[in-house]
């Protein structure tokens, strides 16, 4: 038995696929994605449009590779599902995947593609100083001045959090503010947090259960969390605030999940106090380049 659906490409072009009834995707069948929770099934289809285009079609466009028979067709029965479920389909993360599947299906069909893309060029001199400035004068601040954090400015030290590198496009991270005194004391700290906001830098473990990353790569979660720190604290020193990242043990998680009422799918990893620096400490330095370099290519 056969499964017929219809995929529109454009405003004028309607592709009809077959596919078959017992179809699995990652082990689940139609029925078990038509029930899934929608927060799992949207992380199988960027994972899955990661794996099943996005790794392969630089190659195909390189010729260094075919076209496989059913390029896109995983993908394609995902987001069928999706909108079956009448789920809404204007997200980023659903267009990307709405624009692989459609460059997919054109190459199918042999159609010529071309990504509007450019290739990665040298900084200039001026760039170069910006840059230089973000990453090495970057500085660890625990004093911070009364004032308030705009919203505006919280969002964009979250976002350049939530565009850093994810294992596998799985995008579980998850931002949990604490703002007044009485949630800033869910979390011990050695340093006075008063005139400063904490970001809570959660990840949503369905995703990684889900796909079995738990099983397979449980150390991507880990990086996937301080990968957002990073670039949280990165932004904070471009906007002109303050940030030190600190970690937390399990009597804080206990306190935060109590509080907070989080589901047992929600684990907290570290958390970033950010605000106005009240201080000018010294930039922290490293070791010689030469003395932590290991193997025969040393210097």
């Amino acid at each position: 038995m056969e499964v017929i659906f219809k995929s529109r490409l454009s405003n004028d072009i309607v592709v009809v696929f077959k596919m078959k009834s017992d179809f699995r995707v990652l082990g689940f069948s139609r029925d078990d994605l038509m029930k899934m929770d929608p927060v799992i099934l949207r992380g199988i289809i960027r994972e899955r449009t990661h794996h099943t285009i996005e790794v392969l079609i630089y190659r195909i466009l390189k010729g260094k590779m075919k076209v496989p028979e059913s390029f896109g067709e995983t993908v394609r029965f995902l987001l069928e599902v999706w909108k079956k479920r009448r789920l809404p389909t204007d997200a980023p993360d659903l267009k990307w995947a709405q624009n692989y599947l459609d460059l997919a299906s054109m190459l199918r069909k042999g159609e010529k593609v071309t990504i509007h893309t450019e290739l990665p060029s040298p900084f200039t001199n001026e760039e170069m100083k910006v840059v230089e400035n973000l990453l090495f004068n970057r500085r660890s601040i625990r004093q911070w001045k009364r004032g308030l954090v705009s919203e505006e400015l919280v969002e964009k030290i979250l976002h350049a959090g939530l565009m850093a590198p994810q294992g596998c496009n799985v995008c579980s991270t998850r931002f949990l503010m604490l703002r007044t005194s009485e949630e800033k004391k869910l979390v011990k700290s050695d340093i006075p947090v008063d005139n400063a906001i904490i970001i809570v830098v959660c990840q949503d473990t369905r995703i990684y259960r889900a796909l079995k990353y738990d099983k397979y790569v449980p150390q991507n979660i880990y990086y996937d969390a301080a990968a957002a720190a990073d670039h949280i604290c990165l932004v904070a020193h471009a906007l002109g605030l303050g940030a030190v990242w600190l970690t937390h043990g399990e009597e804080d998680t206990r306190r935060i999940r109590e509080h907070f009422n989080l589901p047992d799918y929600i684990e907290t990893r570290l958390h970033i106090a950010v605000g106005w620096p009240d201080e000018a400490p010294l930039k922290s330095q490293r070791m010689n380049l030469d003395e932590v370099m290991i193997g025969k290519h040393q210097r």
